[in-house]
């Protein structure tokens, strides 16, 4: 019988004993107790008929009856509880309406659960077998989408547009320094800080599976605007942050965390003075409460002059560019800045270094020269950590949460777990 068939009978055999009960409990009024037991007897005699070979004939009930007789921690109250629910839900489905309260609605759950109970027995081994392989199936499926979250392509897989880098091809530092590379008058940049052979060969990789934590992307300037941001949240540099923690959850698979903390708000008032030192303390909170974290991404908008617009196209959209901002905890007259000290100097560089790279390689134009500076911006709380200019304040929000896009494939190429084969 299938499912559909057997649920319609079920509807119709309540539907029967339902207007017999009705029926009796009327005459019952003007009888009072004369046919009291007489109204029992009916109904039992008559639910127990139709409800016997209704069951014979259901194999969908039959195997529901199956699977939880399986689980023995439940009790006959909470199985009947359950089939109680499954019937529900069918006849809040139906053209009828009941009343679940009654005691001829109770009886016949009831009826349906003992009958249906006893013909487990009867069951072919082989049924048992069938659906204790299903249920592990079924707990397979589960774990493994536990795992695997990536379901759907957001952006487009990029192809190769530009110049591919190697180690025979790189040519010399002060090539690089020249052609790709912004440092202040503030601090030096020298060979020794990265050599290049060495940076282009360094192996970056998100660690761990998406059960745990893997990627923070936080903001430092939470409030940093676009040129037509309204105020919300969604309009700001953490809208950006939105679109790129959506990128790499739902196409790459990511644990990502998206720190929204509004860094650089003090009592109330904008306060970029202390900034940094506020958000210090809260990504370091949050990487000692999830140290599986192996990505730190500090996101930003860039401030320029007002007639400056840095825009480019990918995949037929308007997109604002980016930049990669190291920092080099060195002033250029004194030397290293000791209380900056950053143990991971070299690998910041060489990560900013192979992103540029990469953007070079897929998408030529979007990645704006790199960026050097004296401080440290916090990139010592992670080994891998980036900070990350989009676009800047003369751009649109639509242009910034675009440039989520290439962003997030650029970062999957240089640390995904499969950045060999993309």
């Amino acid at each position: 019988m299938c499912k559909g068939t057997f649920f319609q009978n079920l509807m119709k055999i309540i539907i029967v004993i339902l207007c017999v009960y009705i029926g009796v409990r009327c005459v019952s009024i003007m009888t009072k107790e004369e046919i009291k037991d007489q109204t029992g007897n009916v109904i039992n005699d008559a639910s127990d008929i139709i409800v016997k070979e209704l069951v014979e004939n259901g194999d969908v009930m039959k195997q529901y009856m199956l699977y939880i007789e399986n689980h023995k921690s439940l009790s006959t109250a909470a199985k009947k509880k359950v089939l109680n629910e499954i019937v529900s839900e069918y006849i809040a489905k139906s053209e009828y309406t009941y009343n679940i309260d009654d005691p001829g609605y109770k009886q016949v759950i009831n009826l349906v659960y003992e009958n249906a109970k006893s013909t487990e027995t009867k069951e072919n081994p082989t049924t048992k077998k069938n659906i204790d392989k299903t249920n592990k199936t079924t707990k397979k499926i589960k774990k493994d989408k536990a795992v695997k979250t990536a379901t759907k392509t957001i952006v487009p897989k990029p192809k190769i547009n530009g110049k591919v880098y190697t180690e025979s091809n790189i040519g010399s530092f002060n090539n690089i320094l020249s052609k790709y590379y912004i440092v202040t008058s503030a601090t030096t940049f020298k060979e020794a800080d990265m050599p290049l052979k060495s940076a282009i060969n360094e192996k970056f990789k998100i660690k761990g599976n998406n059960k745990k934590p893997q990627i923070l992307i936080y903001h430092t300037h939470s409030r940093e605007e676009f040129v037509n941001s309204n105020g919300n949240d969604d309009t700001t540099i953490i809208g950006v942050g939105d679109r790129l923690c959506k990128i790499l959850k739902e196409q790459f698979g990511y644990n990502v965390i998206h720190d929204k903390t509004y860094y650089d708000i003090v009592n109330g008032r904008l306060d970029r003075n202390e900034a940094y030192d506020q958000s210090r303390v809260g990504v370091r909170k949050i990487i000692k409460k999830y140290p599986s974290i192996s990505l730190i991404l500090d996101v930003h908008r860039d401030g320029v002059n007002t007639g400056t617009k840095l825009v480019t196209e990918i995949n037929g959209k308007s997109t604002a560019q980016v930049m990669f901002f190291n920092g080099m905890s060195r002033f250029k007259t004194t030397g290293d800045i000791g209380y900056l000290y950053n143990p991971y100097l070299y690998e910041n560089l060489a990560l900013a270094f192979q992103m540029k790279l990469n953007a070079e390689c897929y998408y030529p134009g979007f990645a704006r020269h790199n960026y050097v500076n004296a401080y440290k911006y916090n990139l010592d709380l992670c080994k891998q950590s980036m900070l990350i200019e989009v676009g800047a304040q003369t751009n649109t929000y639509q242009e910034a949460k675009n440039a989520a896009e290439p962003l997030a494939w650029l970062i999957n190429i240089v640390m995904g777990k499969n950045k060999d084969n993309n």
